[in-house]
């Protein structure tokens, strides 16, 4: 046996692209990330994607291992420490060591991150305006190929925000502002909008105060949450942490109160940091996928998803129907145009000739007439001279 057939398959792990010094622009493509470097370090390997399509869900991250795909970070994770049970795989359980009830525990902290903490990253990349048309749209825009970059980052803004509505964090003036004949936006300053976005900007505080407060009372000062190594919630946290502290947001609210009021859970975060950076094995980075005329063209999913995590949303399954329909009408009216320009054809083709034959007797009829008018003429003019004489 070749030692290609012995040697084990890499993992791949699909994700968007990376950004401000950070593996990813997405919290959950950095979570994976980070739990792959510490459970198989440089046993994976990773893959940027602009285009979710390509995931059975629909969604980043995504991680395929032979044959096997999966999808979301906890099925991820749920995986890989599967791959631990195996002696040959050289796998680690990040979570081997916490007892039954500390896993419980874990396992509900961890969607709280998702929830709440994730909330307060949506506010900072999508609700506020500053943010979005200064850092965010512009980012997205650079990844993703033409036409994409006009209309895909609105997209996300757009299905993140039922979401902020229901947190109390889509903030009033979160619209795209009125432009000029010169595509130039026009800003508009009125009292009543500055003291409602005075009043959001405290209530937004205040929430995440409380959310951030929770975290740093669990932590109690220690390097870690479960003792000195990190296990999945560090993993987790850390991920949306990373992402309010390095970005370069013009508002800068998230930052600020985690760095005046809570400086734990800033080096929280960076000691996860470091410990994923000083693993010797680091993983490799594949080549980008490029982007072709088909990947605009919709396609069905091969295996539809059934379970309620990875169900399209209205929104998504609306925009589809709407793209296919564009399709259908663009091809349908090209086919027209085809079609009725083939009959004109055809039907001058066919009438051209007799055309032709029957304007050619036409013309030699109306000179006979005039050939026996200037005979008749010629007639008169004899006669009248024959009198004369």
């Amino acid at each position: 046996m070749s030692q290609a057939a012995t040697q084990p398959t890499l993992c791949t792990l699909h994700i968007w692209p990376n950004r401000w010094n950070l593996p990813s622009i997405d919290p959950s493509c950095i979570a994976a990330i980070f739990y792959l470097q510490l459970a198989i370090p440089g046993k994976f390997e990773v893959v940027e994607c602009t285009n979710p399509d390509v995931s059975p869900s629909g969604k980043l991250p995504f991680l395929t291992h032979g044959h096997a795909t999966v999808t979301s970070v906890p099925a991820i994770i749920s995986f890989v420490s599967s791959l631990a049970k195996s002696t040959s795989s050289g796998a680690r359980d990040l979570d081997a060591s916490l007892s039954l009830p500390q896993r419980a525990k874990r396992t509900a902290w961890c969607s709280h991150v998702e929830a709440n903490i994730g909330d307060l990253v949506a506010y900072s990349f999508y609700s506020l305006d500053d943010n979005f048309w200064k850092l965010t749209n512009p980012t997205m825009a650079s990844m993703l190929p033409i036409p994409q970059r006009y209309y895909v980052p609105g997209r996300i803004r757009e299905m993140h925000r039922p979401r902020l509505e229901a947190a109390c964090l889509w903030t009033q003036a979160a619209s795209e502002p009125e432009k000029d004949s010169f595509g130039k936006r026009q800003k508009k300053d009125d009292p009543k909008d500055e003291y409602a976005r005075a009043f959001e900007r405290d209530k937004v505080s205040a929430q995440a105060k409380a959310s951030f407060a929770l975290y740093a009372k669990l932590l109690n000062g220690q390097k870690f949450f479960f003792g000195e190594r990190p296990t999945t919630l560090d993993v987790y946290l850390a991920s949306y942490i990373l992402l309010l502290l390095d970005p370069p947001f013009p508002d800068q609210l998230m930052r600020s109160i985690l760095e005046e009021s809570y400086p734990k859970l800033v080096e929280h975060a960076r000691n996860v940091q470091t410990e994923v950076s000083q693993i010797p094995r680091q993983y490799l980075v594949a080549p980008a996928q490029k982007q072709s005329l088909l990947s605009l063209i919709p396609r069905p999913l091969s295996n539809p998803p059934k379970s309620k995590e990875s169900r399209m949303d209205e929104a998504d399954l609306r925009f589809r129907r709407m793209r296919w329909m564009w399709f259908a009408l663009a091809f349908g009216g090209v086919a027209c145009y085809v079609a009725q320009l083939w009959i004109r054809i055809t039907v001058v083709r066919a009438n051209g000739r007799p055309r032709h034959v029957q304007r050619r007797g036409a013309d030699q009829e109306h000179k006979g007439e005039v050939t026996d008018e200037e005979g008749e003429d010629e007639d008169v003019d004899d006669e009248g001279l024959a009198g004369n004489e």
